[in-house]
């Protein structure tokens, strides 16, 4: 349950170093974890990675395929 916090942690020099990826300067990615994985987590990644504190996102747990 930790991929997105290790994926982020290391996708900008994945994209620089890729011929075929970029990301555009004015682009900002915000990294999140679904809430219904939230607390595999660290406590410290709730406040940090939760959609509840990202401006601009929905209020869903962000995994519907997993709860089907």
């Amino acid at each position: 349950y930790n991929v997105n916090c290790q994926y982020n942690k290391h996708l900008q020099h994945q994209v620089w170093e890729s011929p075929h990826l970029t990301i555009p300067p004015s682009m900002e990615i915000t990294p999140e974890i679904g809430l219904w994985h939230m607390h595999g987590h660290q406590e410290k990644c709730y406040v940090r990675y939760a959609s509840n504190f990202i401006l601009g996102a929905a209020r869903i747990d962000g995994e519907i395929m997993e709860t089907l």
